[in-house]
């Protein structure tokens, strides 16, 4: 009995000695440290053309909605964690399963078609943290995991086509059709965009917005959406901005307010040894959550909700970036992509679509 108490007591006095040792030998942590972003000459403007919209409330147009089908109900069908859908050229469905590492493909009835990916790891074909997906009209899926710091490219059968290292890791994507493909690196750093050719070569940089983008840059993001055509817009979660990228335009790129615009958001900041942490500031509103490119409209759904817990999306025009109409969605979502005539939203574990049946285009009422 003595011997195990000798024993206890040492054991004990072991581990009391490693934590005064991990106290005394820890790096010292600084208090939070709130900051406020500033451009580089003072104002919001930053290097970037910045538009301010010119109205303040809402305009709204009148949608009817016919849901089609409900993805994530069945089991072969059932996924962990949707976060992002695209469609191809045929209407064929591709929703990116955060929760189960893959992209799952399903037919315009929806009908379950193919898996990409579904293996954890860092080969070819696996996933440590898919973060973006887009789809390119033909049906090649493209996925990012900054993680790996890879952009890998399934082709229609499933198989691994490439495989793209960029320059930073890939956060977000939006696939440009021949004129290749824009990547947004998390944290942002001193350009939020980076272009590439189609062959996976850095074409050129743009998007700075402020001063210290570089380290301050968790507050740009966002996501974004791309066309065939070469142009892309992009959506800040936090940042009340959008970007509209046309090359065949001067300027190439500008960025607008969004109708919930409130200034760049406050971070918090703190020093931990040598290594400095960065984030959001808790208070800073949610005013954009996804946005999708319809022709010449981009359609942003945001943090709001209307009195009958709709989810609301902004129609701005991607000439000018004015604000242009309002909807309200079929139901509430956390996500959404919108295409010519059909909708699909995000909640929880399941994807549902919809269909648009009627456009009201007379029934516009401002409030």
């Amino acid at each position: 009995m003595n011997r195990e108490r000798r024993l206890l007591l040492i054991l004990s006095g072991i581990i009391l000695l490693g934590m005064v040792l991990g106290l005394l030998l820890s790096p010292e942590k600084s208090p939070p440290r709130v900051e406020i972003p500033l451009s580089p000459d003072g104002r919001w403007n930053g290097t970037e053309d910045v538009r301010p919209q010119t109205v303040s409330v809402r305009t709204w147009k009148d949608l009817r909605w016919t849901k089609l089908f409900e993805l994530g109900i069945l089991p072969d069908d059932l996924m962990g964690d949707p976060v992002e859908v695209r469609t191809d050229k045929h209407d064929n469905v591709y929703v990116l399963d955060w929760g189960d590492r893959c992209v799952r493909k399903f037919s315009p009835a929806g009908t379950a078609l193919q898996v990409y990916g579904g293996v954890s790891g860092h080969g070819p074909g696996e996933f440590s943290n898919p973060t973006a997906l887009d789809v390119t009209p033909e049906g090649e899926v493209w996925v990012c995991d900054p993680v790996n710091g890879l952009i890998t490219v399934f082709a229609d059968d499933g198989s691994v086509h490439r495989t793209i290292r960029t320059e930073l890791p890939p956060h977000r994507i939006a696939h440009l059709g021949k004129s290749g493909f824009v990547v947004i690196c998390s944290p942002a750093g001193e350009h939020l965009f980076h272009r590439y050719d189609a062959e996976g070569r850095l074409v050129d940089t743009c998007g700075t917005l402020m001063s210290e983008q570089s380290r301050m840059g968790v507050i740009l993001d966002g996501r974004c959406a791309g066309s065939s055509d070469g142009r892309f817009v992009y959506a800040g979660y936090r940042a009340g901005l959008l970007g509209v990228f046309n090359l065949a335009h001067t300027p190439h790129l500008f960025f607008a307010h969004t109708l919930e615009h409130a200034g760049l958001p406050r971070v918090l900041t703190q020093q931990n040894g040598d290594v400095r942490y960065v984030r959001v500031h808790p208070d800073a509103p949610l005013v954009s959550r996804c946005v999708s490119l319809v022709g010449s409209e981009i359609h942003v759904l945001t943090g709001f909700l209307d009195e009958h817990r709709k989810s609301v999306m902004d129609v701005y025009d991607d000439e000018s970036g004015a604000y242009a109409c309002s909807y309200a969605l079929p139901t509430a979502t956390v996500s959404a992509r919108r295409t010519g005539q059909m909708l699909y939203t995000i909640a929880d574990t399941t994807v549902t679509a919809w269909q648009v049946e009627v456009e009201n285009l007379a029934g516009i009422r401002t409030f």
